[in-house]
């Protein structure tokens, strides 16, 4: 891309102690755009954040009598704004910014991208039409009423907490959610807003491609004031934001998949929680935590959080930067990025993001020690049948490096500072624990739930629910809406042999698993449990602490026999495997290893309701889409139709309870090691390793490290990193000797 006679009519001047850096800024008056330089310090100006679009056709705009060509979605930005902003001045990246990558400028203007959404007395979110709903303005509107009724309550209950002093023994994070949640339960008990179509809608909203760019956590979270527009309606963001933490404590599980959109929302939220002062995070927590975030250029997933860093802590990740920042390549932006981590951290926390998932190709130009930052959530695997099972990455997220530190397989050994050899190869210090003997197939994405698309009257804005409560509500809302009409009863019969066939696959590789655990030569150390598969189940959460967290997450109450429920669900289903006629005539004709999909489908049924489920729905599923086929066509008659799917629909939702009663500690097993496999050391441990570890890999512990490290030797003392691991008895030091240390080279 060249420069524009635009800019090139407008150079900005270097800038001074007295005014400070120096911007362009766009005005819409007497009819025509007009383009000037300003300082950035002295000048008033409202900053766009938008998403860029398509620009493969570009429409253009007139501006100091210069043609410019801008995205589709920008022009219908400035008409807009054109009539709302008349003689207000705006900053709008593409056009105020040289665009040509050679450009001195680009660098330096984006450089100070974070004081300008500092600076500006408004940051304006333009959304673009054609991904709202057509009730966008009925949501906004409620939304502001709602968010009206919800500061009245918050009032009240920080009135009530300061008269009764109920709370002022426990920390402000603690005293804070309290009195937000009593008034998300007081707001919504009065408010009648959010109607079944407006949930709906709503839900839409967030699911809006601006929510996934990782450039839009920056815009806003230095924002001072933000305000969503679109063509027809707008709304103030501190309203947008109370309905973001009311829905994150009514629908924790439905939106806890959401992806980027919603995990961005709630991040960037409680970053401005209640116009306290700003929170500065570290940036090795701002790329886990918007890793899935999206950018056209990959180096921007870093670049993009850059600004939200403190002066100091910017110059020290970018002032050495081995060449102007879009002039290195993504590999040496990533490597630089991720040993500076190391250096300023003195831990190795960010090793665990080293492994990638099952679905992503391992970049070979990246060393093996540097995360892979490019993926996002335009890469997940799709679904088939046009179902949905959003982001389970981001509903497990918060718990790898939690578990990380919950752990301290080195004892406490430090780690050395690191050290950078032929900008590539990183210098670390540790012992190898054990060498890889075996290792099954691993659990993966297309082995979790799918569902098709949430239908309305599903999700209700009413107080917090345990997941099984809100399984039960979906469930029974998914009922209600699909026994109705012949297509509802179709997709239903689809998604059902959909998780069959998920549910089975996992079961099977479950199966590997425990013939591993049970065969001879499993450690099980000094517990007093000495069933294998107790080891084995232990394992696969990560031990006792992972069982605590992965369970509270999923579940809201944690259980003490979470692994004693789910092994006795194990042997339920493998007692009703084993008497399983269809299960039994496959394995003995052979035609498991030829017929997979068929051994899995029915591994599947098998799998929901311990084997009394199938039969029943299958066959009321049948009766049902013959009754109503019959009314429609035989009959001819809409209200015999009707009266059929309302009578089916209640029986069949009445048994529902009574009759799904899927294995749900079992399940979440299956769920929690995702992406990682079942191994045996050399000394019969078991250990839960990354999807990609091979037969004879070894597990290193390093120096300062909390976990092992699964590593592929390549010669002598140089290695490749799999990624972090899980192995049985070693996860509090057991295993580590500080004679054994010595200097290990990861390529």
């Amino acid at each position: 891309m060249t420069s524009s006679p635009l800019h090139l009519d407008l150079p900005l001047p270097p800038p001074s102690d007295t005014t400070g850096p120096y911007i362009r800024l766009l005005t819409f008056s007497d009819g025509r755009w007009s383009l000037e330089v300003a300082s950035l310090a002295s000048t008033q100006f409202k900053a766009l954040s938008y998403v860029w679009g398509d620009s493969s056709n570009p429409l253009t705009i007139q501006c100091n009598g210069v043609q410019l060509q801008v995205t589709r979605n920008l022009y219908w930005a400035l008409q807009h704004f054109s009539v709302e902003f008349v003689n207000e001045r705006l900053w709008i990246d593409a056009i105020c910014i040289d665009q040509n990558e050679a450009a001195p400028e680009k660098e330096q203007q984006l450089d100070l991208m974070g004081e300008i959404y500092t600076q500006a007395e408004e940051v304006l979110i333009w959304l673009t039409e054609s991904f709202l709903p057509t009730n966008a303005n009925l949501c906004f509107q409620a939304c502001k009423s709602y968010a009206v009724k919800w500061r009245q309550k918050e009032l009240t209950m920080r009135f009530l907490a300061a008269l009764t002093m109920t709370v002022v023994t426990m920390d402000e994070n603690t005293n804070l959610n309290r009195i937000h949640n009593a008034a998300t339960a007081a707001a919504l008990r009065e408010d009648t807003s959010f109607t079944d179509d407006i949930v709906v809608g709503l839900l839409q909203i967030l699911r809006h491609p601006y929510w996934s760019r990782v450039w839009v956590i920056q815009e806003m979270s230095l924002a001072s004031r933000s305000r969503i527009l679109t063509s027809k309606c707008t709304l103030d963001w501190d309203d947008f934001k109370i309905l973001i933490l009311t829905m994150e404590q009514c629908l924790p599980w439905f939106l806890r998949g959401m992806g980027p959109n919603f995990r961005a929302l709630d991040e960037t939220t409680r970053m401005q929680r209640d116009n306290e002062p700003r929170v500065f995070y570290s940036l090795s927590h701002l790329l886990v935590q918007f890793r899935w975030s999206c950018a056209k250029n990959n180096r921007d997933k870093v670049y993009g959080l850059i600004g939200l860093l403190r002066p100091d802590e910017r110059r020290f990740f970018m002032d050495d930067l081995p060449g102007p920042k879009y002039a290195v390549s993504t590999a040496q932006c990533y490597t630089h990025i991720a040993f500076k981590i190391l250096q300023q951290s003195q831990d190795l926390s960010l090793l665990v993001e080293c492994s990638s998932p099952s679905f992503i190709k391992r970049d070979d130009d990246l060393p093996s020690w540097v995360p892979n930052w490019q993926y996002d959530s335009e890469c997940l695997p799709r679904p088939r049948w046009d179902l949905t099972e959003g982001n389970p990455y981001n509903r497990t997220g918060d718990v790898r490096p939690a578990l990380y530190n919950a752990y301290n397989a080195s004892g406490d050994s430090e780690c050395p500072p690191p050290q950078l050899r032929d900008n590539s190869i990183l210098i670390l210090y540790g012992m190898i624990a054990g060498k890889i003997t075996a290792v099954c197939r691993p659990m993966e994405i297309h082995h979790l739930f799918v569902g098709h698309r949430t239908p309305r009257g599903v999700l209700k804005l009413t107080a917090r629910a345990s997941q099984a409560d809100t399984l039960q509500r979906l469930n029974n809302g998914i009922m209600r809406s699909v026994l109705s009409t012949t297509s509802g009863l179709l997709m239903l019969a689809i998604t059902y042999f959909e998780n069959c066939l998920r549910k089975g696959a996992a079961m099977g590789i479950l199966l590997e698993y425990a013939d591993l655990a049970l065969s001879d030569g499993t450690w099980l150390g000094d517990r007093s449990e000495t069933n294998p598969l107790y080891a084995m189940f232990e394992t696969l959460m990560k031990g006792p602490r992972g069982v605590e967290m992965v369970d509270s997450l999923f579940t809201d109450y944690p259980n003490e026999t979470f692994i004693v429920e789910a092994i006795a669900q194990f042997h339920t289903q493998t007692r009703s495997i084993r008497w399983n006629p269809f299960l039994r005539l496959l394995r003995l004709a052979g035609s498991f290893y030829y017929y997979p999909s068929a051994y899995h489908l029915l591994l599947g049924i098998n799998f929901f309701g311990m084997g009394k489920v199938p039969p029943y729905l299958l066959c009321w599923i049948g009766l049902q889409t013959a009754a109503i086929v019959f009314t429609n066509f035989v009959l001819e008659s809409t209200i015999a139709s009707y009266l059929v799917s309302a009578v089916g629909g209640y029986l069949l939702n009445s048994r529902l309870s009574y009759v799904l009663r899927m294995p749900y500690r079992l399940d979440t097993v299956l769920a929690t090691p995702l992406d990682q496999a079942l191994a045996r050391l050399d000394d019969g441990r078991l250990a839960l390793v990354p999807h990609d570890t091979k037969v004879d890999d070894d597990v290193a512990l390093l120096a300062g490290g909390r976990s092992p490290f699964v590593v592929r030797r390549e010669y002598c003392n140089r290695f490749r990193l799999v990624g972090d691991c899980y192995v049985d008895g070693i996860m509090q030091g057991e295993a580590w000797r500080e004679w054994k240390v010595s200097e290990m080279e990861f390529m």
